[in-house]
């Protein structure tokens, strides 16, 4: 049991905690990127903690075509 937080194991917010390191945040939702975790990356740099979110960033919205 932890002497700081009292759990088996560490609860997550307790700094004993085995959890991976944060590398950075999404650029949409602002979700931490850890170093577990897998994220998606734009040609400009920009990180996102999925496919969906980068859409979403750039604004990307699926249409059907008018036969009109």
């Amino acid at each position: 049991m932890c002497e700081m937080c009292r759990s088996n194991p560490c609860d997550a917010r307790c700094p004993n905690a085995d959890t991976p390191k944060v590398m950075g945040y999404c650029d949409t939702c602002g979700e931490e990127l850890r170093a577990d975790y897998i994220y998606t990356e734009d040609n400009d740099g920009n990180t996102f903690c999925s496919q969906d979110c980068a859409v979403e960033y750039y604004g990307i919205e699926e249409t059907e075509w008018d036969d009109g």
